[in-house]
């Protein structure tokens, strides 16, 4: 996956990201997994050990397990409405893109260890916040959180991933904190730190006894 911190494309590039990520045994490779180990493998290579990522943005409606599967959510959306109100809800959605300009971006702190260490601010301008719900809902699901504190002031989680490809683990924990600015409008503060380590290797299976001769 290219990179997603840099955004430059560098040659290096190909070899972030897991093609699929095992959590709990579960294999995912949507593109929330691609995502998050992309950008955990850039923070690995590119800044000490130890530093954590603290991402940023403001966006519409609360956190909610649906926005797992975002394709549904949409034909949900469309299937609900007839050609007629498709067109009123389009003109609507212009109006107040004109009104407040387009989604803002997502910032991101990036936060070495070590008490006099300055955080480094990075802006991922060409990342609209709406994607910010999307992958944070991942993060939820994967730490096993329930359905019902997703949306608290304060959630923390931890789990860890699996690349049997690139032989990798994951140990990820993040700390969530969300606010209500409005009816339909959150600002979401993510803290998350990780390590990533080599992937043990399997242990060899017991040997079984041949059967015994007829």
């Amino acid at each position: 996956m290219a990179g997603i911190l840099n955004n430059t494309g560098d040659a290096k590039a190909g070899s972030y990201g897991a093609k699929t990520l095992y959590v709990r045994g579960f294999p995912y490779a949507n593109t929330a997994a691609k995502f998050w180990t992309s950008v955990l493998d850039e923070v690995f290579a590119a800044y000490p050990p130890g530093t954590a990522l603290e991402l940023a943005a403001s966006s519409g409606g609360p956190l909610v397990p649906v926005l797992l599967t975002p394709e549904i959510m949409l034909q949900r959306g469309m299937d609900r409405l007839t050609e007629d109100e498709n067109q009123e809800t389009l003109h609507d959605a212009m109006a107040v893109l004109e009104l407040i300009g387009p989604p803002g971006s997502i910032s991101l702190r990036m936060i070495p260890p070590g008490k006099d260490a300055e955080p480094q601010e990075i802006e991922l301008d060409y990342l609209d916040a709406d994607l910010l719900p999307f992958l944070l809902a991942w993060l939820l699901e994967w730490a096993s959180v329930a359905d019902a504190l997703w949306n608290q002031p304060r959630v923390r989680g931890a789990f860890s991933g699996d690349d049997p490809t690139r032989r990798f683990r994951y140990l990820v924990a993040f700390e969530l904190r969300s606010r209500l600015l409005s009816e339909e409008l959150y600002h979401r503060n993510l803290r998350l730190h990780f390590r990533r380590e080599p992937l043990p290797q399997p242990e060899p299976a017991e040997p079984v006894s041949p059967p015994r001769p007829a």
